[in-house]
């Protein structure tokens, strides 16, 4: 019994670590922890837009930190067409981040370096925003 105790409480502890970590693309500071205010989510061309704020803003910040990056790639997102979803994060003192998720391919924060993501995860972005929507 003290086994799955001590196993439990780990996860825990664990689990509320994770909660308040910052999330990051290789160097790039994304959230804070729970400073987040909002979290818009547009498209470029245009035609989309969700919001999302206080506890609903994990639906997307748990997405971009569960994302598998890669710095090298032979692909140049200048060469590529396709819709980009913006991603605003207002932060409780005021501060912006945008981050850039384009063509199921590559992300990036606001002007920092692009990364390549894996397209099976990169495509989720569509369906969990159209599920949360659909949801409410």
């Amino acid at each position: 019994m003290k086994k799955y105790v001590v196993v439990i409480l780990a996860f825990c502890c664990a689990l509320s670590l994770v909660g308040c970590a910052d999330i990051t693309i290789y160097g790039a500071e994304l959230f804070e922890g729970s400073d987040i205010h909002r979290i818009e989510v547009t498209s470029l061309p245009e035609g989309y837009n969700y919001l999302f704020d206080g506890a609903q803003t994990a639906v997307v910040s748990e997405y971009l930190a569960g994302l598998t990056l890669t710095s090298d790639f032979s692909e140049n997102p200048n060469e590529y067409c396709g819709m980009t979803w913006v991603i605003s994060v207002g932060y409780e003192n005021g501060d912006m981040t945008t981050i850039y998720h384009f063509g199921n391919m590559f992300i990036r924060a606001d002007d920092g370096p692009w990364y390549r993501m894996d397209y099976d995860e990169a495509k989720r972005l569509s369906e969990l925003l159209y599920d949360t929507e659909a949801a409410e």
